[in-house]
């Protein structure tokens, strides 16, 4: 099917403004863009649909999504939002009441928004859940709370020593209390996390349904840890013979200085839908946690944080991934942590030469004012996630880092003003993988509570939000001949809204909805029928 798409606002993502037009679609690409349909070259079996006032835009690219970890949140317990333990238990009740699995597995819970804010225990749940496991992520999914049965199946006791880059936060007695900290996570999600092929099938089906609804074209899977042992790129090939497969997937697996096997693994995934773009790894933690690496020991603890692996280790595999073509993208939360990848990359630039890789920083939650600059001189892209400042909370952050260095955190504004390249994603399951939600905030920078603003001069236009949003994905993954913008030529991924987000109140983006999406010029989902004259 071929189809003429017009409106009155149409943003190519080549301007800073929308602009009337029609969009003639030819089986998977866009064949002309043209200020009227009268001056489109028709050959009259088109279907035309006329969107009227609503606001067509380059399909959406999420840069930043854990696929399968996603997939797995969306049939498990959300706790997001939740404003104490009490809360967070009787939803896990009410989700226990009506699904028989014997693991209870939620997402999303985060005490620094509790009125009492201190760190849930293991009897908290207990007194409900004697005997069934339970296994609740933290919103950040870099620590979880869980039961004592989840302990017991785990092996998890007074003697179990702490894991590398992980803490068993323990009682004076030496008893675990039921919180596990970064890779002491593994312990319990690598039992907790099995599923058969048909669960996985059933979950990645739902989340495919999800970034349709929600108009993204495109996703980054991003390598975490808590997404190891339900990971099952090969399924994604069985979605797409079904022709089930509703995004573009742009795979990052783990970086771990094996480039055999990311070799191996670049071979095995270059279909045009189903692609490995580069490798991951993590350099720290989070700040909530204590464990994101910074530059100065924190406000509140007698220590700066922590890193994933030696630095000098992770540099040198940094190096080698650079020189063998390999875009490396490394989640750097503290100003520290930050600081190295931006040295790593330098350091590979003065010994490889400019190999054509496009390296990324994934969060950039702090920064140090002399590294801003940096990634503009390093060609060297920031993945920033805007929703994440009313996800957590900003006196959470004032208390971690004092009033300095929180000055210095959630840049947007400021990276593009330094000519950096900015990419959004949502980070998905740790925040809604909705893109009305981080669109919001993107233009006003507003915090958990709606009132308050966290950075207000890092607000950002309407175009550079969507830029964020279309164009630089698809920039960092090679893709800009074919995607990011409405052009001849450029794959047919495209998005309708019901409202034009340049001109509405910025309250009413949050209730602003996907009409259409088409993706390779296919219509794969539709709110409801547009207006269609043939």
């Amino acid at each position: 099917m071929n189809y003429v798409l017009k409106s009155q606002h149409i943003f190519t993502g080549l301007k800073e403004f929308t602009e009337p037009g029609a969009i003639l679609i030819e089986d998977s690409l866009i064949k002309q863009v043209a200020p009227s349909i009268e001056e489109l070259t028709l050959r009259g079996d088109e279907q035309i649909i006329d969107l009227g006032e609503q606001l067509i835009t380059p399909g959406l690219h999420d840069f930043h999504v854990h696929l399968f970890t996603g997939a797995l949140q969306l049939v498990c317990v959300d706790l997001h939002d939740t404003k104490s333990a009490d809360e967070v238990i009787q939803k896990v009740k009410n989700y226990a009441a009506n699904h028989t699995k014997a693991w209870i597995i939620g997402f999303g819970w985060d005490n620094g928004g509790w009125k009492v804010d201190t760190l849930p225990t293991k009897e908290m749940l207990d007194e409900h859940f004697p005997n069934r496991p339970v296994l609740l992520n933290h919103l950040e999914c870099h620590y979880c709370w869980v039961n004592s049965a989840a302990l017991e199946l785990a092996e998890i006791t007074a003697t179990t020593k702490n894991p590398d880059f992980g803490e068993i936060v323990r009682a004076s007695n030496g008893e675990a209390t039921g919180i596990l900290i970064e890779k002491a996570q593994d312990l319990v999600q690598k039992i907790a996390y099995s599923f058969s092929e048909e669960e996985k099938l059933a979950m990645l089906h739902a989340f495919f349904d999800l970034t349709a609804r929600s108009g993204i074209t495109s996703i980054n899977d991003m390598y975490a840890p808590f997404s190891e042992f339900l990971d099952d790129f090969s399924l994604l090939f069985q979605l797409e013979k079904e022709q089930k497969l509703k995004a573009r997937v742009y795979l990052q697996p783990r970086m771990d200085g094996d480039l055999t096997e990311a070799h191996h693994f670049k071979q095995l995934y270059q279909h045009p839908k189903i692609k490995m773009n580069g490798l991951k790894q993590f350099v720290d933690g989070v700040i909530t946690g204590h464990t994101a690496y910074m530059v100065e020991p924190y406000a509140d603890a007698n220590h700066a944080g922590m890193t994933t692996y030696d630095l000098k280790a992770m540099k040198k595999w940094i190096i080698e991934a650079d020189k063998e073509g390999f875009s490396v993208r490394l989640h750097a939360i503290g100003d520290g942590a930050v600081k190295f990848s931006l040295d790593a990359f330098e350091e590979a630039r003065r010994i490889n030469g400019h190999m054509g890789t496009r390296h990324t920083i994934e969060h950039v939650e702090c920064i140090q004012p002399e590294d801003i600059t940096r990634f503009k001189k390093l060609d060297v892209i920031a993945s920033v996630q805007p929703y994440h400042i009313a996800a957590l909370e900003q006196k959470v952050y004032l208390e971690r880092l004092g009033e300095e260095r929180f000055n210095r955190t959630y840049f947007s504004k400021t990276l593009l003003n330094s000519g950096a390249k900015v990419a959004f994603g949502s980070d998905f399951p740790v925040v809604s993988m909705d893109p009305m939600r981080e669109i919001y905030h993107a233009v006003t920078r507003m915090d958990s509570t709606y009132r308050q603003q966290w950075g207000p001069d890092e607000k950002i236009t309407m175009a550079e939000t969507l830029r964020a949003y279309t164009q630089v994905p698809a920039y960092g993954c090679f893709n800009e001949d074919k995607g990011g913008t409405i052009e001849a030529g450029k794959y047919a991924d495209i998005v309708a809204f019901d409202r034009n987000l340049f001109s509405i109140a910025p309250k009413d983006i949050l209730t602003t909805k996907v009409s259409m999406t088409m993706l390779n010029g296919d219509i794969i989902f539709e709110r409801k029928p547009a207006s269609s004259l043939t």
